[in-house]
């Protein structure tokens, strides 16, 4: 990727960027409302902020990559929350380019567009590559959990234990000690019982904050 000119341009976008993503997702949604109903139930300002905020990750990483890509792959599992499937990712690569050609004018030349399309696709293959793993963390250990452990129980630890914790690292060791969790640890190994946790407890607080949302309360980051 060409750093140099994604941080030049970028820095052109920042003081703007509540109205880049208010744009981006209203061109989004212009050109491609089959996308439209993935957000039903999303407060689109907050959505907006979210997207901002990723922007910004991404830019002021690009220079630690072993960070951004555990960034983008942490992205690309949370994006199967959403049923963003892998054919949005062109879509929304075409609405991002455009989006930047319309706020970065003059600066749009064809050295700029390649290091973002550039820059894009790596960023898709990344947040794919993260989403694959997920599925295939949670097929390999669906049968296990219901087995062994009812889904509504094992959500219902996971809310628990998040009111009685105040990071992913406790609420970890807490759900580890847990006899149900124990079996899978058996089963599938410690890596891969801690990502599954860590999994189960990021679907809790989205889900958590999608209630809280519904009833007309919004998250503050």
């Amino acid at each position: 990727m060409n750093i140099e000119i994604l941080e030049e341009t970028f820095s052109l976008i920042r003081p703007v960027g509540t109205q880049f993503a208010n744009s981006f997702y209203q061109n989004l949604f212009l050109k491609y409302p089959e996308i439209q109903p993935l957000f039903a139930e999303t407060n689109l300002e907050a959505q907006e902020k979210k997207l901002l905020v990723s922007l910004v990750l991404i830019i002021d990483n690009l220079r630690d990559l072993t960070y951004l890509k555990e960034l983008l792959k942490n992205m690309g599992k949370r994006h199967v929350e959403y049923d963003v499937v892998s054919e949005y990712y062109p879509l929304v690569g075409e609405i991002l380019l455009s989006t930047l050609q319309e706020y970065l004018g003059k600066y749009w030349t064809a050295v700029v567009k390649q290091a973002w399309t550039d820059a894009y696709n790596t960023i898709g293959d990344l947040m794919l590559e993260g989403a694959k793993e997920k599925h295939s963390l949670w097929n390999h250990s669906s049968q296990n959990i219901t087995c062994t452990l009812q889904k509504l129980r094992v959500e219902a630890i996971a809310q628990k234990v998040l009111r009685e914790t105040d990071s992913n690292e406790k609420a970890i060791q807490r759900m580890m000690t847990d006899s149900y969790f124990q079996k899978i640890l058996a089963k599938l190994g410690q890596e891969k019982t801690i990502e599954l946790i860590f999994e189960l407890l990021e679907n809790t607080r989205l889900k958590q904050e999608k209630n809280n949302t519904n009833n007309g309360y919004v998250p503050q980051n």
